[in-house]
């Protein structure tokens, strides 16, 4: 695969191409990196990439200027435009692109969200096999799948925050197609009937890594996402009780998160799984909440004790009026009805200030921290501390 996806990267800032370039070899492809137009265009030559990414703002030329110059040289690649511009700039650029011949593709946001960068790079990949059933099974049978962290923290009375939680969050180690992310294989294990067995390797290693972190001094709760399948499964309730005692972990320890899809699928049989898990002392959290597809109805009907903010309105809200408004009347919402607010893609202080401000429960996003491998959410959670250093100064 690597003779075939050939990414360049084209930017002058050295920590933004190193991210790219860590991300797109786990992904699957082979990666040269310029921080200057001539750079650029040498590696055009010498390197024949099948994917071009760029930034619109170099030192030694503008990106419309740059853009001009690949459609004067006749690069057939496919362009990503990477950029902290404004989106509408960003629009005008890849439109030039398109009346010049080039093959925009799109636009990448600064500061880069992984999960967007993850996906663009996976859509793109050139004669990408498509996962099997067999390579799935393989992969839960061999330990292919590997389990990220993501902090979660709330946000105290006065102002400080404290890690309190993980989202366990799934990758698919390949060893032919690399980086294979859940969007790619989801819905195949729920296809050919694998979902129940993945669900439980991830189960299984989280509350492990839990229960290993708790011997160490640190004391974290664990969010897993339930597929919609597993809640039409009246034994789940009873499995999952059988993990926390192998691993000695009280039930309250986890949260299990559920869309929207799975809480409407099957009402009646929904409730009953739900019901039983809240009994048990389960916590379960509404998730992607603002999206759009949300029934209000499911807030009194189902028992939930959480709503999740779906992360792009964490990401947009500092900088979006609309944004800021609609998550502080959920937030109202959710406490009027006496359930707790986790709010996704907190990337920005801006947006952790507005947070504070309208007493949101609990934050996730790139502020705290990205998704990452276990044996860095020690140091991760010195990190989150640090936030609240200037505020106990200032007191």
């Amino acid at each position: 695969m690597s003779d075939i996806n050939r990414l360049l990267v084209v930017d002058d800032q050295a920590d933004i191409l190193e991210f790219i370039a860590t991300v797109a070899e786990l992904v699957g492809y082979r990666v040269a990196t310029a921080q200057s137009a001539d750079r650029a265009f040498a590696l055009l030559r010498e390197f024949d990439p099948s994917l071009v990414i760029l930034d619109l703002q170099m030192p030694d030329v503008d990106g419309v200027e740059l853009i001009r110059q690949l459609a004067t040289y006749g690069t057939r690649a496919p362009i990503l435009i990477s950029s902290g511009m404004d989106p509408r700039v960003l629009a005008s650029v890849e439109q030039l692109g398109l009346t010049q011949g080039l093959n925009m593709i799109g636009t990448l946001q600064k500061p880069l969200a992984l999960p967007d960068l993850e996906a663009v790079l996976a859509a793109q990949l050139v004669d990408a096999q498509e996962p099997t059933e067999r390579d799935l099974q393989r992969a839960i049978e061999h330990g292919e799948l590997a389990v990220y962290y993501q902090p979660q923290a709330d946000l105290a009375i006065d102002g400080t925050i404290h890690a309190v939680a993980v989202e366990a969050l799934v990758r698919w180690n390949h060893p032919a197609l690399g980086l294979v992310l859940p969007d790619q294989f989801i819905s195949l294990a729920e296809k050919t009937g694998l979902i129940a067995s993945l669900t439980d390797v991830v189960l299984k290693e989280s509350l492990t890594q839990l229960a290993s972190w708790r011997g160490q001094g640190i004391k974290l709760g664990l969010a897993v996402n339930l597929s919609p399948l597993l809640v039409k499964d009246l034994d789940f309730p009873d499995r999952l009780s059988e993990l926390m005692r192998a691993n000695r972990l009280p039930n309250s320890e986890l949260t299990i998160e559920i869309t929207e899809t799975a809480a409407l699928d099957d009402p009646t049989l929904t409730r009953d799984i739900l019901t039983r898990l809240r009994v048990k002392n389960f916590g379960l959290s509404l998730d992607d909440f603002g999206t759009g597809h949300s029934s209000l109805t499911q807030l009194y009907k189902m028992p939930f004790n959480e709503i999740k903010i779906d992360r792009s309105l964490g990401m947009e809200m500092h900088r979006s009026t609309e944004a800021r408004t609609i998550t502080r009347s959920i937030v109202d919402l959710a406490h009027n009805l006496g359930l707790t607010v986790c709010t996704e893609g907190v990337e920005q202080m801006a947006t952790l200030d507005f947070l504070r401000e309208i007493k949101c429960d609990r934050i996730q996003g790139y502020l705290l921290g990205r998704p990452m491998a276990a044996a860095l959410i020690p140091a991760a959670l010195v990190r989150i501390t640090e936030h609240n250093r200037p505020q106990a100064a200032t007191a």
